[in-house]
């Protein structure tokens, strides 16, 4: 840790962490890739996996069925 004026944010590469995930665009399940939302800082179900390639920030370990929430996710850098 460094100590600085500016404010510095955690950024995950790898492993499990918790994300913000809204599900108005679609109810999220367990293995659903995740990609960026609308909602700013949350992330929503990719739809389309082949059209989100390289934008899937992970994959979903626990379901949501709507509204907005933290979920663990799992990031693995490809």
């Amino acid at each position: 840790k460094q100590t600085t004026d500016r404010n510095r944010q955690p950024i995950a590469l790898l492993g499990k962490v918790y994300c913000k995930v809204d599900a108005q665009f679609g109810a999220i399940e367990v293995g659903d890739l995740l990609t960026t939302s609308n909602t700013l800082g949350h992330a929503m179900k990719a739809t389309h996996s082949e059209m989100a390639s390289g934008s899937i920030l992970g994959k979903a370990l626990q379901s949501l069925k709507e509204g907005q929430g933290m979920i663990p996710i799992l990031v693995a850098l490809q």
